[in-house]
């Protein structure tokens, strides 16, 4: 091997012909070598830093300075390894000799740099060495760690089309266990087949193999099929992980101390089990675009998902958009991009396999929508790596018409209740178990402004889906612009929902609870923009198991549609009340709910619109005949009419 520093090996033991005066000679080497070697490795060694490792500094392949054999295994092709030290190599000479190929280290953990791999690369390019690269491993248990020392090496070993394929070196362990550092290659393996596109090749000796990862097929199950063994002074190579899959090996660096014109001291030398290189060369620039397929959302707030058939780069809101198919308006979106393994990344410069393309609001129920890929006009382009664009793609899709209440494109209002003392002049309430208003707000602490009173009820409040509390909203007299406060959270964007629980103490004569307003990030908001639902009330008969419901005169629901009617499926029964139907602001009739026993499944529609976009709007009035119990006005479900 080449002359370096070495850590204490644990040698492969050599399989000798039976002797003869000239393999007592080379026994006699051996053993000379390996007394060599154990002087060595008890000397002081600096292996505490990147930089000294090679292929087969680990001494595991075999004796260092092992007998060359000379015959070559039928259809093979000869090559070199080498690293900084060989120090300058006269690569035509190199050439003359008759060597094809070389494999020359170019990284080392995360940071180090060969310092003569630019040299070896240019080299061996000018005098027509088939050339490629290896990454001699530092595994350790940092985050991250294989990932990073992937990306240094293919940030600084640049392998291009006709290279050979990529190299990793494994001859250390960095403490890990066997299973350990069998998923730190595999993980090695991957960041370098996402980034590059072809699989890389592993590095071992058969000893080492088995010392380091006990013999796991794992990687080869993987798909990693390329194996370079070293193994010195043997006529054949021991070959570890069940003869590597039943794949065999492809390199084999059968000496650690060659001679080759060229090159002062001593050189690895190696076979390449074949005569053409193309199946472990990187392909020529592809020349084939990344196929992108698009999928339709599954409901009206779900992400259109894209899908690229290779890794892609560039994507924008500019070059992956979302519009209304009649006008050709673009919705607002965001993007996600995920890497194959879903990991999310960066949509400009990751390894981007798949996008979901996030509307801001709800998508029209009924309306017809264009997802577009590079649409015609659009620049930059998503290219995959090799610059390709992606070919302009779209798909139309209609959103749902069916909607169940507690949709998305539903906008609940609750009850607006003037007061002169509140802090708008105003303050929304609701009675009803399981009506929530949410608010988004930035900061580390929020207050929420409610009132107390004699019909006051119960609340819950949570802040980005934790519960922090019950109150009590009761208080013998009324009071506006209470305050209930929450501090301590972390930085950044929070929610905070108050649910409505529908029980009061036995003293309130009510279970209403009022959100007057909110203070976050130094503001004051006295009309904050709410996500409002109203109660919820379990029903086996309804289309979805439950309706919503509410009482509260004024409180409302609205619904934009395109289509040219809707239907409304509600409930009537002894407690149900009337409501008004409006459409487009105008009042389309007024309808009363009740019955004396309860029905699901009542529609009411409302047809003959002109073919467009539409506003309903259904108001609770708060009234209802003298027999009903109760005023409410439930939503159980819609459909839109085409």
């Amino acid at each position: 091997m080449a002359q370096g520093r070495l850590e204490p090996p644990t040698l492969d033991p050599p399989t000798l012909d039976p002797p003869t005066l000239g393999s007592r000679a080379r026994i006699a080497g051996a053993a000379l070598a390996a007394v060599l070697l154990l002087v060595l490795s008890t000397a002081p060694v600096a292996l505490g830093h990147e930089g000294p490792g090679f292929a087969g500094s680990s001494g595991t392949a075999g004796p260092h300075g092992a007998p060359v054999v000379a015959q070559p295994p039928p259809g093979s092709l000869p090559g070199i390894d080498v690293s900084h030290w060989q120090e300058t190599i006269d690569w035509s000479q190199v050439a003359a000799s008759g060597q094809r190929f070389a494999i020359a280290k170019a990284t080392e953990g995360q940071t180090y740099v060969d310092p003569m791999y630019v040299a070896n690369r240019a080299g061996a390019a000018a005098n027509g060495v088939v050339f490629g690269a290896y990454h001699f491993a530092r595994p350790d248990a940092t985050p991250n760690d294989a990932i990073l020392e992937a990306d240094h090496f293919v940030d600084i070993a640049q392998p291009a089309p006709g290279d050979l394929i990529p190299v990793l070196d494994l001859e250390r362990t960095g403490g890990l266990t066997q299973a350990e550092v069998t998923a730190w290659i595999l993980a090695w393996l991957g960041r370098v087949t996402e980034r590059l596109g072809v699989r890389p090749m592993v590095y071992t000796s058969p000893n080492g193999w088995e010392q380091r990862t006990g013999d796991s097929t794992a990687v080869v199950g993987a798909g990693y099929t390329t194996l370079w063994v070293a193994h010195w002074g043997v006529s054949s190579p021991r070959v570890p992980a069940a003869n590597w899959g039943g794949y065999g090996w492809t390199f084999w660096q059968y000496s650690d101390c060659g001679s080759v014109p060229g090159i002062q001291g001593c050189v690895d030398l190696d076979w390449f089990a074949g005569t053409s290189f193309e199946a472990v060369t990187i392909p020529l620039p592809d020349r084939t675009p990344p196929v992108p397929t698009l999928a339709p959302p599954g409901g009206v707030a779900r992400p259109v998902t894209v899908s690229f058939g290779e890794v892609v780069r560039g994507v924008t809101v500019g070059n992956l958009v979302l519009l209304r198919a009649d006008t050709a308006t673009p919705e607002e979106t965001e993007l996600t991009c995920r890497s194959g393994k879903g990991l999310v990344v960066d949509c400009l410069s990751g390894n981007v396999r798949t996008v979901l393309v996030q509307p801001r609001e709800p998508l029209i129920p009924g309306q017809t929508y264009r997802a577009a890929v590079n649409p015609p006009g659009t620049l930059p382009l998503i290219v995959d790596r090799s610059g390709n664009p992606a070919p302009a793609t779209t798909v139309d899709f209609a959103a749902p018409t069916e909607l169940e209440q507690d949709s998305a494109a539903v906008a609940y209002a609750w009850r607006t209740v003037a007061a002169r003392d509140a802090l708008g002049g105003s303050y929304l309430a609701e009675r009803s178990a399981g009506a929530a208003a949410t608010f988004a707000f930035p900061g580390r602490s929020i207050t929420w402004y409610t009132v107390v009173g004699p019909d006051q009820g119960r609340a819950s409040v949570w802040i980005d889906g934790e519960r922090l509390g019950t109150f009590d909203q009761y208080a013998p007299r009324k009071e506006h612009r209470v305050a209930r406060s929450f501090t301590g959270l972390p930085r950044g964007d929070h929610t905070i929902a108050i649910r409505v629980l529908g029980t009061g103490s036995s003293a309130s004569s009510d279970t209403l609870v009022a959100i007057d307003g909110f203070e976050a990030g130094g503001r004051r908001i006295a009309t904050p923009e709410l996500a409002l639902s109203w109660g919820t009330v379990r029903a086996p008969g309804a289309s979805g198991g439950s309706v919503a419901a509410s009482d509260g005169k004024r409180a409302s629901v609205e619904l934009t549609f395109r289509g040219t009617g809707i239907a409304w499926t509600t409930v009537r029964g002894p407690d149900q009340g009337r409501a008004a139907i409006y459409v487009d602001g105008a009042l389309v009739r007024t309808v009363d709910n009740f019955a004396s026993e309860p029905t699901f499944g009542v529609v009411r529609t409302v047809s003959g619109l002109a073919e467009g976009v539409h506003e309903l709007r259904i108001v609770v009035l708060g009234e209802a005949r003298g027999k009903a119990t109760g005023t409410f006005v439930s939503v159980d479900r819609f459909s839109i009419v085409p």
